[in-house]
């Protein structure tokens, strides 16, 4: 996997830079923010976009897990279709064993990728995007992968009447620490709910071999101006006699300076 990662990037690269050429910026910030699903479209040629928030994630298993991370995306658009981004997570774990608790809080996710649009939505056609990131390994004692880790994602999503919209995620991923990748789908339906107040659900899953898991989730964001957008979120998932739950909140913001 190591010496095929350079190849397939080069290839992928090569392939969609025939869809770099047509596009539109958007008057109002589309984010990745709240929910799992991404949407297919980029920010726009020279606009930086920061999406950030705070989760607090529980798992209750033979032993508990109580976590809060930092999430943090970065984007900026080349071109009006294509992007570059990074993820950067903190994360803060106490783990609780037998009435012993285990603490380790590091850097625990670093990925660095792109986006590319490639259709606009065309009747019963959705508009459709790709996106590829690594993760990038040794990042920290605490968490972290061996190896170089791609993540792909094949975006559609349906722009449906009255402002609602429907949009899929088809995911192949891989851990950086096995050659066995994992299959991730997520489902969104978004909807508005009175003026700048919108709400979506979600559900989510993945394969690894003949380990399948599934989730729930839903949320709001709230967009106070056309450049910013705030947003609260919750989810639950119950797997394998494994119950696990989260809570979500996050501010996205974009910086139009440099395309003027």
């Amino acid at each position: 996997m190591k010496t095929e990662l350079p190849r397939i990037v080069l290839l992928l690269f090569i392939f969609f830079v025939p869809f770099m050429s047509y596009g539109q910026f958007n008057e109002t910030i589309r984010t990745g923010r709240p929910g799992q699903a991404i949407g297919p479209f980029t920010v726009g040629k020279n606009v930086l976009q920061l999406q950030q928030g705070i989760d607090y994630v529980s798992v209750d298993d033979i032993y508990d897990v109580r976590s809060f991370i930092s999430n943090n995306v970065i984007r900026f658009g080349t071109s009006e279709t294509f992007e570059l981004s990074a993820l950067i997570d903190y994360q803060f774990d106490k783990t609780t064993i037998d009435n012993n608790e285990i603490k380790q809080n590091d850097l625990s996710n670093l990925h660095l990728g792109f986006r590319v649009h490639l259709s606009e939505q065309k009747g019963l056609l959705p508009a459709t995007g790709f996106q590829m990131r690594l993760k990038i390994p040794n990042i920290s004692k605490e968490f972290g992968n061996e190896y170089i880790a791609p993540a792909m994602v094949l975006i559609t999503n349906w722009s449906l009447a009255k402002n609602y919209g429907l949009g899929a995620n088809w995911i192949l991923s891989y851990s950086g620490n096995d050659a066995i990748p994992t299959g991730k789908y997520i489902v969104n339906f978004g909807f508005p709910i009175h003026n700048n107040l919108s709400g979506f659900l979600e559900n989510y899953g993945q394969i690894k071999e003949t380990n399948f898991e599934t989730r729930f989730d839903s949320g709001f964001a709230y967009l106070i101006n056309n450049n910013c957008q705030i947003d609260l979120s919750f989810g639950y998932g119950s797997n394998h006699q494994v119950t696990d739950y989260f809570v979500s909140a996050g501010v996205s913001w974009r910086i139009l300076s440099w395309r003027k």
